[in-house]
């Protein structure tokens, strides 16, 4: 079983027909879903047949009912989440330009920051402590990422989500008095700002001072430059860059990083050592890239065609 701890956004998500024009109406595509770095997780871990313990926030509106109606769909086991009576539900507003890629979004995860507390989490964590593996992301609260951080026994996985929300993970790392992280994906904006101020682009640095603070491995991605891994160093490469598996087309690149922490977290679960692990990642970026939706509905089939590649690899 694997818990993720995280957002559940209503999703608006608008496509220009044409290259986009600041300060104007674009002619656009527009579709609304269900989405959130947290759920993408869960729904993504969900196709590649895992069982799923989703700790998330519903609004106590119509937009939560629908959220929370889609989420039980999809399977995954809603005990630890909450509705918190009057709370507005989470939403995320972006316009991609007609490449696929984002130009603008807003997040407003109110709903996050003020019900999902370190109270919340310690009524929950015997269980949480039954996983196999935890996934949270930065929408949390820096207390509470400090709460996972000293009080989760099992190994976790988290996501940065922004450049700002970065910040918190590196304060929350700062501040836990016994951290423990067994990987944090970030891309390379935000591991520059990680701990609160611009730390240039010298990854190494970086990477170093996330060892001390107790995370084992980090993948900082790069968009179509790839990944830059780096681990302890009992590994052997410790630090290295791949490259990135070109998509065959790219139709919106929404939900590619949350795609990544999830190919990493089902390589652990396969037993794929580093650096194979990030291979993981890029595929289910990959995969995502190439599809409207932020949730590609055949990772399963991508990710198990590499997982053969592996297996028949170390039977050589």
């Amino acid at each position: 079983m694997i818990t993720v701890i995280g957002a559940t956004n209503i999703d608006i998500i608008a496509s220009t027909k044409t290259s986009f024009v600041p300060h104007d109406s674009n002619p656009s595509h527009i579709v609304m879903g269900i989405g959130g770095v947290g759920k993408n997780y869960a729904h993504n871990l969900c196709l590649l047949g895992q069982h799923i313990q989703f700790v998330t926030l519903f609004g106590d509106d119509q937009f939560g009912d629908i959220a929370k109606k889609e989420c039980k769909r999809l399977g995954f086991d809603l005990h630890l989440s909450a509705t918190p009576k009057g709370a507005r539900s989470s939403m995320f507003l972006c316009v991609n330009n007609n490449d696929g890629h984002m130009e603008a979004g807003a997040a407003d995860v109110t709903l996050m920051e003020e019900f999902l507390t370190p109270e919340f989490l310690e009524k929950r964590m015997d269980e949480i402590n039954q996983s196999q593996l935890v996934l949270f992301d930065a929408n949390l609260p820096v207390p509470s990422m400090v709460y996972l951080l000293d009080h989760c026994t099992v190994p976790m996985m988290a996501d940065t989500v922004s450049r700002l929300k970065a910040i918190r993970i590196g304060q929350a790392l700062e501040q836990a008095e016994h951290p423990r992280l067994h990987t944090l994906k970030l891309n390379h904006i935000e591991a520059e700002y990680i701990f609160g101020t611009k730390m240039g682009q010298d990854l190494t640095k970086i990477n170093r001072r996330l060892h001390q603070l107790g995370v084992d491995y980090v993948y900082i991605t790069d968009g179509s430059k790839g990944v830059h891994c780096s681990a302890p160093k009992s590994c052997q490469p410790n630090e290295l860059d791949l490259t990135p598996i070109a998509p065959t087309c790219i139709v919106d690149t929404n939900g590619a990083g949350d795609a990544f922490i999830s190919g990493l977290a089902f390589a652990f679960l396969q037993d794929i050592p580093f650096p194979e692990a990030a291979d993981y990642g890029l595929w289910a970026s990959k995969a995502t890239i190439e599809v409207e939706s932020v949730v590609n509905p055949n990772l399963l089939h991508e990710l198990n065609t590499l997982l053969k590649k592996h297996i028949n690899y170390q039977l050589q």
